[in-house]
């Protein structure tokens, strides 16, 4: 008895010297000699096949949430915008995991991730847009290229390369030339030729590169200029909030995902719908922050593109922010802006005050305070009831998106007889002569 107790320990302490040594089975060894990937909190991520690096959060999630809410909100900005001659197209950005499944590792099932289910919930997004007449841009088949033609995504960095901006292009104008209006609209011809490799700043691929040994790819893409060789019209400014009327014909906004100018996707754009491109996005600014920038600048309003690309990472929850983002954009997107009201301004506290005394309280209203430029990135709404009772709302903008001085702030949650007074301060002084007016819902 004491042999075999003997024998059997000395087989545990050779399965244990061996198993230090040899990888198990379920785990997959890292070709940059890579640990603790997945244990760190800025940005924890695991290591797939040909150097494809994802991160947990947002890629392994399988759930990315679009309510029907959103979708019937989604309804209203492009019922909107198409009013007033502008057709949205949405575009749900795949995650990496979706737009490069082949690489993915063993260890994406670990976390319960499944492309199957992934691809469902994506698609079922797509279905409730197209249900209520909106028109969006499915790009995950055209970025599941071969992976000898370039990746689609950054092996290190969450955003979007070149190549795979030129395949989210070929879905996106897929949709535009195919979309009612596009026949008729004067095209040009489009190059986009080659300007070498361009590396960009990555802090994702940083922190992968601290835990492992050997060099990671670095996060470069091929770069290309787009230049308009063909079609009438003389030289302007066709960037997006540029002063020439009628230059820009799409407009493109969203997020760094594939808004940095790198990727070139307004050129890919360009080129293959033969229309003015422009792009703009705010990095780190989530789905609301380019479009409602644009949406509430003078460019917009003043020459409406024929076609407003709003493209939107499938991962960023559109209903995380409240009827804020969105009744402002429907408000922007319209012409219901009609009701001026009295206001008395105060210079000393940048504020303006606002009488609504003369509003209907069984309509439903959202209000617009135009301050005239003021480079505002927040305004405050106090609402005042005939008791004397006030309520606070306030909007925020991201500290590197366009400030136009102008915001829209939604009449919803305050008292059942209506609000008599609106405090409305920016934080910073007021432009010349500010005005309030009332837009119908």
């Amino acid at each position: 008895m004491i042999r075999l107790t003997t024998l059997r320990l000395a087989a545990l302490c050779v399965s244990a010297v061996v198993s230090l040594l040899v990888p198990s089975l379920g785990q997959a060894q890292s070709a940059y000699s890579c640990t603790g990937l997945d244990s760190q909190q800025k940005t924890a991520a695991i290591e797939g096949s040909a150097g494809i690096f994802y991160r947990v959060e947002p890629d392994m999630r399988m759930f990315n949430p679009f309510s029907d809410q959103t979708a019937d909100q989604m309804a209203a900005l492009s019922q909107a915008l198409s009013k007033l001659g502008t057709t949205l197209i949405y575009v749900p950005v795949p995650t990496k995991s979706l737009a490069m499944p082949d690489q993915l590792p063993q260890a994406a099932r670990d976390y319960g991730f499944d492309v199957n289910i992934a691809t469902t919930v994506y698609l079922e997004g797509i279905k409730k847009l197209s249900k209520r007449g909106v028109l969006a841009v499915d790009a995950r088949l055209s970025l599941q290229a071969p992976l000898t033609d370039g990746p689609s995504f950054f092996p290190t960095d969450y955003r979007m390369t070149s190549a795979g901006a030129a395949r989210e292009a070929k879905a996106i104008a897929d949709v535009i030339t195919k979309a009612p209006g596009y026949a008729e609209l004067p095209k040009g011809r489009f190059d986009t030729s080659p300007a070498g490799k361009v590396a960009i700043n990555s802090p994702m691929r940083s922190v992968l590169q601290r835990h492992c040994l050997l060099p990671l790819p670095p996060a470069e893409t091929d770069a290309y200029s787009s230049n308009r060789v063909q079609g009438s019209g003389v030289a302007r400014d066709t960037s997006i909030f540029g002063s020439s009327g009628g230059g820009t014909r799409v407009a493109i906004v969203g997020t760094e995902i594939d808004g940095d100018p790198v990727a070139n996707l307004a050129g890919f754009v360009a080129k293959a719908t033969g229309l003015e491109t422009s792009q703009y996005a705010v990095p780190g600014g989530g789905g609301f922050a380019a479009i409602s920038s644009y949406l509430t600048s003078s460019a917009f309003q003043d020459s409406r593109p024929a076609f407003l690309i709003w493209a939107n990472p499938v991962s960023e929850n559109l209903a995380s922010f409240g009827d804020q983002p969105f009744a402002e954009l429907i408000a922007a997107a319209g012409d219901n802006c009609r009701v001026p009201l009295p206001v008395m301004v105060n210079l000393q506290t940048n504020s303006v005050v606002a009488d609504l005394t003369a509003l209907d309280a069984g309509q439903s209203y959202t209000l617009f305070v135009d301050a005239n430029g003021a480079p505002a990135a927040q305004a405050q709404f106090d609402f005042t009831a005939s008791n004397g009772l006030v309520r606070t709302k306030s909007v925020f903008r991201n500290k590197d998106q366009v400030k136009t001085g102008r915001f829209y702030m939604p009449m919803t949650g305050l008292w059942p007889e209506g609000a008599q007074s609106v405090e409305i301060t920016l934080d910073v002084p007021l432009g010349n002569a500010p005005r309030v007016l009332a837009c119908f819902n």
